[in-house]
């Protein structure tokens, strides 16, 4: 399945506060000499009231690759990325925290990561839901995937050389405004 010796590490940690942390560590235990490249991404599937009524921020402005327009490169251009249908993207160079806010359920998905410089988007809207057997029909309208990962440029690893990747998981009590990258700033002036 793949031709290369590797040894993979999960560290899951949940903080007293309910924090999620996922560190991915992968080391090429080759003895052959030989190199080999990857792309990873954690395929984070967030819980959301109503799809139309979220926004994520902390995109804005950034280059991405839209996967439904065979990986042309745009930039954003909104003040937050709102979601009206099918949505595929990959947010390249995207900054170390991004959040998902949800207005209805009052509450901030804050996702922090550290060596991927990468973020997917993804939606799969209502007729892509129906066409795939393992998703409900009308399940997209309640699940937005915010993904860390490295894909515009894949991750080479020498014999011997170690990768690590983190993602970090807060939910945070918000209200509909922007600035929830900061909850203190808003909070606080």
């Amino acid at each position: 399945m793949w031709p290369h010796s590797f040894e993979f590490r999960l560290r899951i940690a949940l903080g007293a506060g309910g924090d999620l942390s996922l560190t991915s560590r992968i080391r090429n235990t080759n003895t052959d000499g030989r190199p080999f490249s990857y792309t990873f991404a954690f395929h984070t599937y967030f819980s959301v009231s109503d799809i139309s009524e979220v926004r994520v921020e902390g995109l804005e402005t950034m280059d991405y690759l839209d996967n439904m327009k065979g990986k042309e490169r745009f930039t954003e251009q909104g003040d937050a990325i709102v979601f009206e249908s099918e949505v595929d993207k990959v947010y390249l160079a995207a900054p170390s925290k991004v959040a998902i806010i949800d207005h209805d359920m009052r509450r901030t998905f804050v996702v922090t990561k550290e060596g991927l410089p990468d973020a997917v988007v993804w939606n799969p809207w209502d007729k892509k839901a129906k066409a795939m057997q393992d998703f409900g029909d009308s399940e997209y309208k309640h699940m937005l995937c915010v993904e860390p990962a490295a894909v515009e440029k894949p991750i080479t690893l020498k014999p011997g050389e170690e990768w690590k990747g983190r993602l970090g998981l807060s939910a945070v009590p918000s209200s509909y405004c922007s600035g929830q990258l900061d909850p203190l700033k808003v909070l606080h002036g």
